[in-house]
């Protein structure tokens, strides 16, 4: 961190992260032929979610599998259930992303693009962020998702204020909680 002096690598940390690096290029290289060329079978936007998992502050890649999904659900409109299968899909890459690191910008507003198309289970939506607050009370992205989601909800300003409340409770100098206390 800040003001701690870099170590230097040893040799096999060294190789081990020039693979890495090697294996990143190589499916970026893959992904942007994909996304140049509007392929989007599903092996092509699987390898999209690798990337992703690898690198969540890639918003080209965002951006790809929003254009893939849009090109997917426009070719089966009438079956609902591989409407939902896709959507679904589409919340475990996130929630995965988000895994990797969760105060990841893309991830978040991806998530919020894929509630917005209608499908959604905003309970489970509230038990995702009970486990990323736990992780870290204070962030921010967390409860700007949270105020989108109890608003799709239509939740009571009452029961925000309760959770607020809660959070304060267990940690009095958070300030994420007590900013969202005016939006209430």
């Amino acid at each position: 961190m800040h003001g701690r002096p870099r170590k230097p690598l040893k040799p096999e940390d060294e190789a081990a992260s020039a693979a890495k690096a090697q294996k990143l290029r190589a499916l970026q290289s893959q992904f942007l032929h994909n996304h140049h060329n509007n392929i989007y079978a599903k092996e092509a936007v699987d390898l999209s979610a690798k990337l992703l998992e690898i690198n969540p502050e890639s918003y080209t890649a965002w951006n790809y599998r929003k254009l893939a999904l849009e090109h997917n659900l426009s070719q089966s409109e009438s079956d609902p259930d591989w409407f939902k299968s896709l959507l679904d899909e589409e919340l475990i890459v996130v929630e995965n992303a988000l895994r990797q690191n969760f105060k990841s910008y893309g991830a978040w507003h991806h998530r919020k693009w894929v509630l917005s198309k209608g499908h959604s289970s905003a309970d489970h939506e509230l038990r995702l962020l009970d486990k990323f607050q736990k992780a870290d009370s204070r962030n921010f992205h967390a409860w700007n998702y949270r105020r989108f989601v109890a608003a799709l909800m239509n939740r009571s300003e009452e029961d925000e204020l309760k959770y607020t409340e809660d959070m304060i409770n267990n940690n009095f100098s958070n300030y994420s909680a007590w900013h969202n206390r005016r939006y209430d």
